[in-house]
Formats: C-alpha cells, structure tokens, sequence
C-alpha cells in the first residue's frame, strides 16, 4: 500500500519547539506532535505546510530546512510518510483550530511527551542536530 504524505513544521522561536497535542476529536488523541496537515494531489510539501500551518494555527512560517522523513504503519494499512522541516514563526497570532493545547518547548523537555509514532523519529534527529538549529530563532522580533 502506497503511504500518505504528510507534512509537519519543526517551529523553533526563541530556542524552544512549539509541539500540539491531538484534541479529542482526532485520531491518537491526547499524543503529541509536530502540527501539519496532508499534501493535496499536485500540491509540493513546502507549499503544503505553509498553508496547513496557516489553517491549523493562523501563522506564518519561513521554512528553513528538511528534516529526514519518517514513515509508520498505524494499522490496516494506514501507512503515513511525515516529511518534516525546521521552520520559523514569521507572523500571526497563534490561534487554536484543530488541537486541544500547544507548547512552546526546550528540545530536553521532548522525551517526556507521549507522541504519535510518527513523529517520534522527528524529535530524536531534531535532538540530535539541536545545535545547529537552535540560533534559527533569533532572527524573529516579538
């Protein structure tokens, strides 16, 4: 079976992640994750996540950088492909559509969450190359 493409953004601002966890009305409620949506036919990931983020959270991103993609198969064949990016919050307001809370957190505070199996890889390379995607942040004003 073909996987899913999907789309998550690393947002780093001010040397911390910002992480969702998955509201009640959502598969794999109550995991955490990196927010980001499916890529539309024809539609390319970056493009795909500018705009997810855009509707799932009201803001504007720069993407920075990819990350290596993950797949997992979530059962009867439901196997999802996440391609992920290294991103910076540019403007907007975050505004909760879609996810029960976000956080803003340091890269050590990632283990402790119970995330969606998808993402796990994500986190553990985003730990792993932290440093020399920490100063990212720092070129937004707030």
């Amino acid at each position: 079976m073909k996987a899913i493409p999907v789309t998550c953004a690393i947002i780093i601002h001010q040397e911390k992640v910002l992480v969702a966890k998955r509201s009640k009305s959502m598969n794999l409620a109550g995991y955490w994750e990196f927010p980001g949506g499916k890529i539309e036919e024809g539609e390319q990931p970056e493009g795909c996540l500018i705009r997810e983020i855009k509707e799932e959270l009201g803001i504007e991103i720069k993407i920075q950088s990819p990350l290596t993609p993950s797949k997992f198969d979530y059962s009867q064949g439901k196997i999802i492909e996440l391609i992920p990016f290294i991103c910076t919050w540019q403007s907007g307001e975050i505004n909760l559509l879609e996810h029960e809370i976000i956080e803003w957190l340091e890269v050590g505070e990632l283990p402790k969450l119970k995330w969606a199996p998808a993402d796990i890889p994500i986190w553990m390379e985003l730990s792993e190359k932290w440093q020399a995607f920490r100063s990212i942040s720092s070129h937004k004003q707030c």
